[in-house]
């Protein structure tokens, strides 16, 4: 998608070796280096390694610490980091440099990007994003008492949250909406579950709970009005965009392999990829992987022209991971009997893939933006000439 593919044109001799770098640097065998245990999550000092080549902070400004190719440098990075064949460290790397970093290097108290945001890109401070409450009727809530913010609440399948040194907590803070830095050391603040999972495995996913936690009010990086809108919006898009093109390069990869493997094996005399059946479900495969390409290009220009896209992404997001999970299931059904053991390609993909569905927003949430945008235009569209609320050009 990136070297010969819509944004081509737009990489610069930074992303090119950025790429290169990465490409060369993300394997499985670098993957298994650094893992707690075989098909376990990162090791803590992997975070500084990564900093120690050139792998945090891409897209901040380098006035910031960062390496200044914006957006587009994440996508290179993600590119190369499906590589590893695990979708858990994009993940990860999302969360830090595209989550955290952008609430910090966004905040309006420069005193709390200064005492973090180094951290982040040179890998001594890891971050999580603490979103989903356990339920809407157990919401994560914070109320202010003097210089003071009291958090109480559970957060839960946190990326990264068994290993962070910082958390980005949403909260309901006085009645309104909120997010909130808070220290791990912080008394209050415990790690009650690390969860066992399907796929991902290479990062953490945990339970984080806030029991009476006191942080600065100045701890506060974003509270509500139009402004935190705003910036939750172009965070989770920027997310969400990363998340479909996991989704892509997935799908690229997996499609490569399964078309390989049915023009090598046979059935009833015939390579198994001309039965029209397979021949068919592949070559719709081929043209969802162009639709992908076009709208991630798509998104990209939009978001980086600053238009409104949190729809619109929502509907990117939930189109690359669901085909692309479609793809795994045929390709595990076309590997027969080995689709169904561990080390198949087509069922290790499946199992991250079913990780993108989840993280982001789930798929439901993502058809729930989708279609409550289509009905607000389609309510615009319906509504008479100059009638009260019609679309005023």
């Amino acid at each position: 998608m990136l070297s010969n593919g819509i944004l081509s044109a737009q990489l610069t001799d930074g992303h090119r070796d950025l790429r290169a770098r990465a490409a060369d640097h993300f394997t499985p065998q670098w993957l298994d280096k650094w893992r707690t245990s075989p098909d376990g999550h990162l090791r803590r000092e992997t975070w500084q390694d990564l900093a120690a080549n050139g792998f945090m902070g891409v897209s901040l400004p380098r006035e910031l610490g960062g390496q200044g190719l914006g957006l587009l440098g994440a996508l290179v990075l993600g590119e190369a980091l499906a590589g590893a064949r695990d979708g858990g460290i994009a993940l990860a790397m999302h969360v830090q440099n595209e989550i955290a970093c952008e609430w910090l290097v966004s905040a309006r108290d420069e005193a709390l990007r200064d005492r973090y945001l180094p951290g982040l890109t040179t890998g001594d401070l890891v971050a999580c994003q603490c979103d989903t409450d356990p339920s809407p009727e157990e919401p994560t809530t914070a109320t202010t008492e003097g210089d003071q913010v009291v958090i109480h609440g559970r957060k839960k399948f946190v990326i990264n949250g068994a290993t962070a040194d910082l958390c980005f907590v949403s909260a309901v803070l006085d009645g309104a909406p909120a997010i909130i830095a808070v220290e791990k050391t912080t008394p209050g603040v415990r790690v009650a579950e690390v969860y066992d999972k399907l796929g991902t495995r290479s990062v953490d996913s945990a339970l984080v709970e806030f029991d009476g936690v006191r942080v600065a009010a100045g701890q506060v990086v974003s509270r509500s009005g139009i402004s935190q809108l705003m910036r939750w919006n172009r965070v989770m898009s920027r997310m969400r965009l990363l998340i479909a093109a996991d989704a892509f390069f997935t799908h690229r990869a997996l499609l490569e392999h399964i078309t390989g493997y049915v023009r090598g094996r046979s059935l009833g005399g015939r390579p198994l990829g001309a039965w029209p059946v397979n021949a068919h479900a592949l070559a719709r495969a081929r043209a969802h992987q162009e639709l992908m390409e076009a709208g991630i290009a798509d998104a990209y220009l939009r978001v980086t022209a600053g238009g409104s896209t949190v729809p619109e992404i929502a509907e990117l997001k939930w189109f690359c991971v669901e085909k692309a999970n479609e793809l795994a299931v045929l390709a595990t059904d076309l590997e027969g009997g080995a689709g169904y053991m561990w080390d198949s390609p087509s069922l290790r993909a499946h199992a991250q893939l079913r990780g993108f569905r989840m993280s982001g927003g789930s798929q439901t949430t993502m058809l729930t933006i989708a279609n409550h945008s289509m009905a607000c235009r389609a309510e615009l569209e319906l509504a008479p000439a100059g009638a009260e609320g019609a679309r005023r050009g």
